[in-house]
């Protein structure tokens, strides 16, 4: 039975904002732009943390070495016009001249070397290494050769690090402006980077207000005003969107795909990105979470009835953790249909599992149709004879706070790159997140799993990096630390005359490469 928490002030907080937005009906244009979100970030500073909110916003502000087109993928000129390979381990990047940052300083090598330096990134207690080190963990040094060029060395052989610096946690950042905040706790209150939008004020659980930077080096952002402004309810952002408060929101479920279309003044986009949604275990905290046990939900749930019943459509199931944009990394023979009553049965069952409550922590609408799909899937699990009682949480900190009933969790694994370095070796490697949090047991085989993303790591060899990838899921699938659910779907809602497309990814483009108004 799902036990539900008081109203959030944060609820409350976004009604009232919605309903006193309502009033102006202003629409879309290039005077002000509002998008409407579920929640918004906690913290600005793109190392701060890695979760979604962060991601939409920080694409505005923030820029990264290489840019990675949001569609394709393909790696293009950013804040470096250029780059070569020295060595296995070793990238060298030519900077672009005449950047400035939103505090009109100049870009130069200085500031590359700082974003990743000991202050903020390298050092074991620097404030931005929680985050980034599932990302960035295998870097040894950033070096300047010149006041245009770095050279970036990693502690092993990478095939990836050109993808690595034109992803998240890569973002550059101003020493000067660092600098002048005096350290971490200020600086995160008005972070400064070389993006189309700068920050103009902030407030936590309400509202970020950007402007366009004037001085930005590229084509000039297409909004002079833009606004991501945290509407926890969905009927509140679809009223916003209706009445023309809101340009764009996020999270809109299937079912009102259909409805919103109909609308004559709004387009519903978006579909799945390269992010599965996932249920991750602790087996640590808990006995009960047996290997056994944890195998038989990989086969108790019905991918297939998800995400027709109840994401009409709108996303593909997960049967393991790839994407198609792996390319020749992907293995389609390990992505069969996993979904087995049976056999789940037999091995809770074997598991020596004697019905106790197994605690699931969620949210109820960080992810898209979060509490429908829980209880939806809790009823299957019922059907082979595994009993748990739904959690209802306010924020992550509450979800994946320690003890014996830290037994499960939601949660996403997002593919930042294409390849799948970037997804489930990402989040589940020694070290990482989850294990750094005391989630897991280092059981042989997860042991084994780690010494094969070694290889999946650092191998330049296409061959023996496919081989050790394919290994790694047969692994992991004997002794499973996350269950794979559906690719997650971003649907949006978006004023006809907001002419922008989503991506793979779940960062917001508003730059001038992919918005503009009619």
């Amino acid at each position: 039975m799902a036990q539900f928490p008081k109203a959030h002030p944060s609820i409350l907080a976004g009604a009232v904002i919605a309903a006193s937005l309502f009033a102006s009906q202003a629409w879309a244009s290039a005077q002000h732009m509002v998008v409407a979100m579920p929640q918004l970030p906690t913290i600005i500073e793109p190392q701060g943390k890695n979760h979604n909110p962060l991601e939409r916003v920080a694409f505005s502000i923030f820029e990264t070495l290489i840019h990675a087109d949001q569609k394709t993928g393909e790696l293009q000129p950013g804040l470096a016009v250029s780059w070569t390979r020295i060595s296995p381990e070793t990238v060298e990047f030519k900077l672009r001249q005449g950047v400035k940052f939103q505090d009109g300083t100049d870009f130069t090598a200085d500031d590359v070397v700082f974003s990743f330096g000991p202050e903020r990134f390298l050092s074991d207690t620097a404030p931005g290494r929680p985050a980034a080190v599932e990302f960035l963990g295998g870097l040894k040094s950033v070096e300047k050769v010149d006041d245009y060029t770095v050279r970036v060395t990693m502690k092993t052989p990478d095939p990836l690090i050109e993808r690595r610096f034109s992803a998240r946690m890569s973002e550059i950042i101003s020493e000067d402006g660092w600098k002048k905040a005096g350290g971490w706790d200020n600086w995160i209150k008005h972070p400064i980077g070389t993006g189309p939008y700068e920050i103009v004020s902030f407030k936590t659980g309400n509202r970020l207000e950007l402007k366009r930077f004037d001085g930005y080096w590229g084509e000039k952002a297409p909004a002079e005003k833009l606004s991501f402004v945290e509407v926890p309810e969905l009927s509140s952002r679809v009223a916003g969107l209706r009445s023309g408060e809101f340009d764009l929101i996020t999270e809109v479920p299937p079912d009102q795909v259909k409805p919103l279309s109909k609308d004559g003044r709004i387009d519903v986009v978006g579909g799945p990105i390269d992010n599965i949604y996932s249920l991750v275990f602790d087996d640590k905290s808990n006995k009960i979470m047996t290997k056994e046990l944890r195998q038989a939900f990989l086969y108790a749930i019905d991918r297939d009835l998800l995400v027709e019943a109840l994401m009409g459509g709108k996303t593909t199931p997960a049967n393991s953790f790839q994407s198609k944009t792996f390319g020749d990394l992907f293995i389609p023979e390990l992505d069969k249909k996993l979904y087995n009553p049976q056999k789940a049965r037999e091995l809770v069952k074997a598991s020596g599992y004697k019905g106790e409550q197994i605690v699931w922590r969620i949210q109820a609408g960080y992810y898209t149709q979060e509490l429908t799909v829980s209880q939806a899937i809790a009823g299957m699990l019922k059907a082979v004879g595994i009993n748990v009682k739904i959690e209802v949480k306010e924020n992550w900190s509450q979800v994946e706070a320690p003890g014996a009933t830290r037994m499960i969790n939601n949660a996403s694994l997002s593919a930042y790159f294409p390849d799948p370095a970037s997804q489930l070796w990402r989040r589940m490697k020694p070290g990482a997140f989850w294990d750094a949090s005391g989630y897991f047991v280092h059981s042989p085989e997860y042991q084994k799993f780690g010494d094969l993303g070694k290889i999946l790591e650092s191998s330049t060899d296409p061959a023996a990096r496919k081989a050790a990838w394919k290994e790694m899921q047969e692994v992991f699938f004997t002794d499973p630390l996350a269950c794979p659910i559906y690719a997650l779907p971003m649907i949006y809602g978006k004023q006809k005359n907001v002419i922008w497309e989503p991506g793979t990814q779940g960062a917001l483009d508003l730059s001038a490469r992919n918005l503009k108004f009619k």
